[in-house]
């Protein structure tokens, strides 16, 4: 019954462990999308400069565009990831918010089933002192068979006093 209580924690931590592998799957993807676009961009760079050696100036500026346009699409890339990161560290506080609050609440249950078994304690003993009454009132009616029904009366004064002392420690344990 008290590992129902971790059913929702693990729910929790493998929701936030799928979506941790989902985004490194992403960034993955992303890094390779870039490596591959350096290399293009390499294999770019090494036609224009063939091509510089025969056209010149005009192979200069169309080198820088080029160069500029892939420092845009690397920056917004880079941009992108960092986005990526910061949303899976806002994942894994939650997470862990989640995990402090069902941390609490398995230490209250914990605490409130200590606490239930200290009651039903005490009601046992409750149970016995009528118990005890009852038989005491039962002696009190003597009858002509010759017991001592007053040392029986006595005992069982005895035994409810102890039963009464301990309830008065059960009591004082739950404080």
């Amino acid at each position: 019954m008290k590992y129902l209580v971790y059913i929702p924690l693990v729910l929790a931590l493998l929701g936030s462990v799928y979506g941790g592998l989902r985004i490194a799957s992403q960034l993955q993807s992303t890094l390779e999308i870039n490596t591959q676009m350096a290399e293009d961009a390499h294999q770019r760079i090494s036609q224009i400069e063939e091509g510089i050696k025969f056209k010149g100036k005009e192979l200069e500026n169309e080198i820088d565009m080029e160069l500029e346009k892939l420092g845009f699409k690397i920056d917004n890339n880079k941009n992108t990831v960092g986005y990526q990161i910061e949303d899976f560290q806002r994942e894994l506080l939650q997470v862990q918010k989640q995990l402090t609050y069902l941390e609490g609440i398995t230490q209250s249950i914990e605490k409130k089933s200590f606490e239930n078994a200290s009651i039903t304690s005490v009601d046992g003993l409750r149970e016995l002192i009528y118990q005890q009454r009852d038989k005491i009132s039962l002696l009190e009616h003597p009858t002509d068979s010759g017991i001592n029904y007053q040392q029986m009366i006595f005992d069982m004064n005895n035994r409810i006093e102890e039963l009464n002392r301990r309830i008065d420690d059960e009591h004082r344990n739950w404080n």
